[in-house]
């Protein structure tokens, strides 16, 4: 039934928004005394995409920062699989990469790497949500040998670059 409900249900939600958000707080407020865990999802994903902040969810849930920091890595851990497999795919060469981006999963560990935190990453990388970052790594610590094997070939040309070009700025 999703799949059928899913072509014309998003966009007239949109529609709804525009014209009468009243009525669409409305709805959303029978989502939250009918299902309050799908209710509370909706807000965690909005974390992981980006769209709002822990401290805007608390505020919204009337919760606690470190609750909504708990139930965060809950869904978090319920979503690894889920997210992993939608957000990474395989390009036509083998390369793991952020599905419909031209980033690669290895890229994004080497970063990682550097600053440690995925919090500090969006600078890197602005066009990636905190959820995809995560994806990310979660598919190179599935994959380990795959994501290093490619970030040392990308480090060995970078060495050789510097060898052949001693006095390039780089």
């Amino acid at each position: 039934m999703t799949a059928i409900l899913g072509h014309w249900i998003l966009p007239q939600l949109e529609r709804l928004a525009r014209s009468h958000p009243e009525r669409l707080d409305d709805l959303l407020e029978s989502v939250r005394s009918v299902q309050p865990d799908l209710f509370d999802e909706l807000h965690l994903m909005a974390i992981e995409h980006g769209q709002l902040s822990r401290a805007e969810v608390a505020e919204k849930l009337g919760a606690d920062p470190s609750v909504v920091e708990t139930r965060l890595q809950v869904y978090r851990e319920a979503m690894t699989f889920a997210t992993e497999s939608q957000v990474i795919e395989m390009d036509r060469h083998g390369v793991a990469r952020i599905a419909d981006k031209q980033i690669t999963v290895w890229e994004i560990v080497r970063e990682y790497r550097r600053t440690d935190e995925v919090e500090k990453m969006g600078a890197a990388f602005p066009g990636l949500s905190e959820g995809e970052i995560r994806a990310a790594l979660i598919y190179a610590g599935r994959n380990p040998d795959e994501i290093g094997a490619q970030i040392r070939v990308y480090e060995e040309l970078l060495e050789r670059n510097k060898a052949a070009y001693p006095f390039a700025k780089g």
